[in-house]
């Protein structure tokens, strides 16, 4: 059960910053309130994720108003016109010359495809997105909390914790804290407040130093 929580939690992140959220989705967020479910036993997390559900549901009497301030900020943030102000990809941020489809973005398709995936749409969009890398660390979740032995559990739950390492803890704090300054609404700035700090947790979790 532990793993498949923490799949959840993974992919749920990778829906929020896939896309700015849509009506079904803002809906979901302020009245069935998931994500204080998914943290309810974590002290650390579960303020900001009462605190972020409650701000959708205070603009619900203007939806439409909220929604479109969600789509300025995310494209402010992730997609441009102009200079992005947290590019969401793992490469811009640990290359010298910020650039896409740098070596990280090779390294993180080599591993990938070292569990048998590939990405959709590997060709046209890096798969060191933020969503991306979130939704393959709950997929290795996800397959750990399916297995049918001890050691095939291992397998993924080794192959989890070296993504992280390897990865998502050398690059997404300073993208969190990007969206965190850079944001104009509360939504991301939680958003990015609620991501680093399951990440602080998932590194007490899986014993990473």
């Amino acid at each position: 059960m532990e793993w498949q929580w923490r799949s959840y939690v993974y992919v749920s992140l990778a829906c929020l910053f896939r896309k700015e959220p849509d009506e079904e989705i803002l809906a979901a967020l302020s009245e069935e309130q998931p994500l204080s479910c998914l943290f309810e036993d974590l002290k650390s997390l579960l303020p900001v994720a009462v605190e972020l559900e409650a701000d959708i549901a205070a603009h619900t009497h203007e939806s439409d108003a909220y929604q479109a301030q969600l789509r300025e900020d995310f494209n402010r943030l992730f997609i441009g016109p102009g200079p992005l102000l947290a590019p969401p990809w793992e490469s811009v941020h640990r290359s010298r010359e910020r650039l896409l489809f740098g070596e990280h973005t090779l390294a993180v398709r080599a591993f990938y495809h070292s569990f048998g995936l590939k990405a959709a749409k590997q060709e046209q969009e890096p798969e060191d997105h933020i969503a991306l890398e979130l939704e393959f660390a709950g997929w290795l979740c996800q397959q750990a909390a399916n297995a049918e032995s001890p050691e095939q559990a291992g397998v993924f739950i080794d192959g989890h914790r070296e993504f992280l390492v390897r990865h998502m803890f050398e690059w997404v704090p300073a993208f969190c804290g990007a969206v965190s300054r850079s944001s104009e609404t509360a939504f991301y700035r939680k958003l990015a407040i609620l991501t680093m700090l399951w990440l602080d947790y998932e590194k007490e979790a899986v014993h990473i130093e």
